[in-house]
C-alpha cells in the first residue's frame, strides 16, 4: 500500500551556540566555513569593506510604499514594516557573493583562510539547519499558522544593530543569503540572492534605520540614504537543484538573547506578501 502523506518537512532547526569572546579574542578567523576567534591575526587579515552608498545592484522596485504593521503574539505582540512593492511577482536576482557583490550590500566576504578584526560584545556562535523550503514559511501569520507550508515565498527581511556573520560550511553547496539595498526616501529598493561559495563567509556590520535627508535635499541626496536589509531564510536554496539533499548546516555569528531582545539592538523587521521568484546565478568555471 503506498504512503498517504509526505515526509516532514524541515523549516529551520536551531542547533548549539556559544559566546564569543571578542575582547580575549578580537581576530575572527574563517575556517573553510566554520568561525574561529584567536588573539592575533591568522591567515590574510582584511578589514571591513568601505561603505559605499552609490553601488546599486540586484532587481530594482520603485515607487515602494509600506505601512507599520503590529504582529500579535502569545505574550504581547511587535511592529514591524510591511512593504508594497506594487508588482504581481517579486524577483531576487541570484548573484554570486564577491567583494564587490557583498559591498553593493553593506556586507564583506571573508574568504577560507583570512581574518578580520571582530571587536563587539554580546554575540553568539550558532548552528542552525535549514530545510530548501523554509522561504515559505511566514512568522507573520495569525498565531497557529507560523509553521504552515505556504505555496509561495514571501519577502522577509531585517536590520539590527549587531553584526552577523553569515558561513558556508558545506562542503560542496553554496549558502545563499536574501538581502536589499532600501532607499527609503526614494521609495526604492533592489533585491538579490548572494550565492556564498562553499567555504565563504560574509560579514555585516551593525546597521540602523539612517536619519532622513536634510530640508530641501537634492532627489540624489535623497536618494544615497541607504538602509541594507538582509534574511536568510533560503539559506537552503541551492538544495532544489542536488538531488536527495533537503537541508543545509549553516554557523551564524548574532547577538545574544540579551541583544535580541532589547529595544535599541533587537531586528527589525519587514516583509512584503507578494510571490518572489528565486534562481540560479550563472556557474562559475
Amino acid at each position: 500500500m503506498s504512503a498517504s502523506h509526505l515526509d516532514p518537512v524541515l523549516l529551520i532547526d536551531h542547533g548549539d551556540a556559544y559566546a564569543l569572546d571578542c575582547e580575549r579574542f578580537p581576530y575572527l578567523y574563517n575556517n573553510h566555513g566554520q568561525c574561529e576567534q584567536y588573539a592575533e591575526p591568522r591567515g590574510k587579515e582584511i578589514t571591513l569593506a568601505p561603505d559605499d552608498r552609490q553601488l546599486d545592484m540586484g532587481a530594482k522596485y520603485t515607487g515602494i510604499g509600506w505601512r507599520e504593521k503590529r504582529i500579535p503574539t502569545r505574550d504581547g505582540g511587535y511592529t514591524i514594516k510591511e512593504f508594497d512593492f506594487h508588482a504581481e511577482l517579486v524577483e531576487y536576482q541570484p548573484l554570486w557573493a564577491t567583494e564587490t557583490t557583498a559591498q553593493a550590500f553593506g556586507m564583506t566576504l571573508l574568504r577560507a583562510g583570512e581574518c578580520i578584526r571582530f571587536e563587539y560584545d554580546r554575540l553568539v556562535c550558532g548552528q542552525y539547519t535549514y530545510g530548501q523550503w523554509a522561504g515559505h514559511q511566514s512568522p507573520y501569520l495569525e498565531l497557529g499558522r507560523r509553521c504552515e507550508l505556504l505555496t509561495y515565498n514571501p519577502t522577509d527581511l531585517e536590520y539590527h544593530d549587531f553584526p552577523h556573520v553569515f558561513f558556508s560550511r558545506h562542503e560542496c553547496l553554496p549558502l545563499v543569503l536574501s538581502v536589499a539595498r532600501w532607499r527609503p526616501f526614494a521609495h526604492e529598493i533592489s533585491l538579490a540572492d548572494l550565492w556564498v561559495a562553499p567555504g565563504d563567509a560574509l560579514v555585516l556590520p551593525p546597521q540602523r534605520f539612517p536619519a532622513p535627508p536634510p530640508p530641501g535635499a537634492s532627489k540624489h541626496d535623497a536618494w544615497m540614504v541607504v538602509a541594507n536589509l538582509h534574511n536568510n531564510r533560503n539559506a537552503a536554496q541551492a538544495c532544489r537543484y542536488q538531488r536527495g539533499v533537503d537541508r543545509l548546516l549553516t554557523e551564524t555569528v548574532l547577538g545574544n538573547p540579551d541583544v535580541m531582545k532589547a529595544p535599541a539592538t533587537r531586528p527589525q523587521y519587514h516583509e512584503e506578501q507578494t510571490p518572489t521568484l528565486h534562481t540560479q546565478p550563472p556557474r562559475i568555471d
